[in-house]
């Protein structure tokens, strides 16, 4: 089975770390591997655990493109130890404007295509102070921290998959 690497970059300005739970809820746009359908806002998380048909395995997502078919679409969420950041998931200043494997996907009859940056985002700013919550969904974000008495950013957020071969 394929997996893909979600890989992000940003512009860090002022920022130490931004990171994202690995148990979050990735909200991807997912294309059938066979075909051209497309679904958008698909959600996995790695918290969740569904039977495949005819098969004893298990996976965080199960999906059918067409109702009625009896082909099934599975994801796995993974870490991949030395490739992916370890456990929540993080970005750090070292990284500014570099693309970061954050979390792998392995997938059966289908391929992310788009990655939706939703979800429980922390960041924590050069000063030290840490903002719970933040919302990347326009990609970028911006605050002020009173500690280092300068703003803080995130800024250009993009993301990318690309299919690991180890």
């Amino acid at each position: 089975m394929p997996t893909f690497l979600l890989c992000i970059r940003a512009e860090l300005d002022n920022v130490d770390t931004i990171s994202i739970p690995s148990t979050t809820h990735w909200c991807l746009d997912v294309k059938e591997s066979a075909g051209s359908e497309e679904k958008k806002g698909v959600y996995v998380t790695s918290t969740e655990e569904h039977e495949l048909n005819g098969s004893k395995g298990t996976a965080n997502l199960v999906m059918k493109f067409a109702k009625g078919s009896k082909k099934e679409s599975s994801v796995n969420v993974l870490e991949i130890k030395g490739v992916t950041r370890p456990c929540d998931a993080e970005l750090a200043s070292d990284d500014d404007g570099k693309f970061v494997p954050i979390i792998a996907f392995e997938c059966r009859g289908l391929e992310p295509i788009a990655f939706h940056p939703e979800g429980d985002w922390h960041v924590v700013s050069s000063g030290g102070t840490k903002y719970d919550n933040v919302d990347l969904k326009e990609n970028e974000w911006s605050d002020y921290c009173e500690k280092a008495a300068a703003s803080v950013g995130i800024y250009s957020f993009e993301s990318k998959f690309e299919l690991h071969k180890g």
